[in-house]
């Protein structure tokens, strides 16, 4: 559901008659859309206060309340993953980085391997308040009922108490990568039963490469990277592998060995190499940690092209309006008003004017 940016600017020209009055661009109507709906955004808040306090009625339709939360609940976020990065032992939180589209944090919940799923955590207006609610046994954040303080320096920062913990207790540690997969270690390399070069052959833990690579049968070819020392050694290496155990042989584990293998390339094993699959995934950082919250809209934006000295249209690099439907008369008598200014036409301000406040009227009758 999005309003037609298109059709909201058609509009704006066909009102601001511009032969008559003036011509509005796609760059003035660009700015002008933008701040005419995050005005109107930001008044959904004030009117829900408003409105709160006043008797409703039992027409849902007609209900002014229940129109106002239904826009708002366009924009709200509900996290069904984790989407926060705990930044250290600390508790810290960039809000800029995890949440770049916030506008009005709803919920922030936490969850601590020590207690049962995710609790949600309780604002902290100030640091005043905290240590206040610190100081008393009954008050003082746990991980049965987390706290967390929103405050800004140099960004936007959130400060979670108890401290988050990583799944299995320890403090996060973001200083060294995680990885979706666990990597075999090459546990040695001279095939004991031939004379074959040292770092033709390599063994390693049999569970640990079914984990890596699923069950396999002896002569199976898999696909692998060679990392040494923490670095990418060889990538997209064609590996034979062997279940010693599966092969009656007195070895123990499996062992492998690259299956183009050539004496004088870089493809021999030391013990200590890694092997893991291609393309490995990073774990993300966001973990146990899960905030609700209102998203800002997406900048409207008329696109176009010039063709014989004429902007038209472009639907592929335009971003509609993301507002109700039914603020379409709203945005293009905002919309309108701002243009009055800019194109010194005072009288196409009043009319915008007078067209939003008989609409006010009706609201508020």
């Amino acid at each position: 559901m999005a309003i037609s940016v298109d059709r909201v600017y058609q509009k704006v020209l066909a009102f601001a008659n511009k032969e008559q009055r003036g011509y509005i661009t796609p760059q003035e109507f660009n700015l002008f859309a933008d701040q005419a709906q995050m005005e109107i955004f930001e008044q959904y808040f004030y009117d829900i206060n408003q409105w709160s306090r006043q008797h409703g009625n039992n027409t849902v339709h007609s209900d002014m309340l229940t129109n106002l939360e239904e826009k708002v609940s366009l924009f709200e976020y509900t996290a069904v993953g984790d989407n926060i990065t705990v930044l250290n032992k600390w508790g810290d939180v960039n809000l800029d980085n995890d949440l770049p589209d916030l506008y009005r944090l709803m919920n922030v919940r936490v969850n601590y391997p020590t207690s049962s799923g995710y609790k949600e955590a309780e604002l902290v207006n100030d640091r005043t308040e905290f240590h206040l609610l610190s100081s008393s046994k009954l008050t003082k954040s746990s991980v049965e009922r987390p706290l967390y303080l929103r405050y800004y320096n140099k960004y936007d920062r959130m400060k979670i108490y108890p401290y988050p913990v990583d799944d299995d207790g320890s403090d996060f540690d973001l200083s060294t990568d995680e990885y979706t997969t666990t990597p075999v270690d090459v546990t040695g390399i001279i095939h004991p039963t031939s004379s074959y070069d040292n770092g033709r052959y390599f063994f390693f833990n049999l569970l640990a490469m079914q984990n890596l690579v699923g069950d396999f049968e002896t002569g199976n070819t898999v696909t692998l990277d060679l990392y040494r020392n923490g670095s990418l050694e060889a990538s997209d290496l064609n590996l034979v592998l062997w279940d010693n155990t599966s092969a009656n042989s007195t070895l123990t584990g499996g062992h492998g060995r690259i299956s183009d293998w050539a004496v004088g390339t870089n493809s021999d094993f030391q013990v200590g190499d890694q092997l893991d699959v291609t393309d490995r995934q990073i774990v993300g950082n966001k973990r146990n940690v899960r905030v609700d919250y209102i998203r800002k809209p997406l900048t409207p934006n008329w696109g176009y092209v010039v063709v014989n000295d004429k902007a038209l249209y472009n639907s592929t690099s335009s971003t509609d309006f993301q507002l109700h439907l039914s603020e379409e008369s709203e945005l293009v008598y905002r919309i309108l008003a701002f243009a009055g200014v800019a194109i010194e036409k005072p009288q196409l301000t009043q009319m915008a004017a007078g067209f939003e406040q008989a609409k006010v009227q009706q609201e508020k009758q």
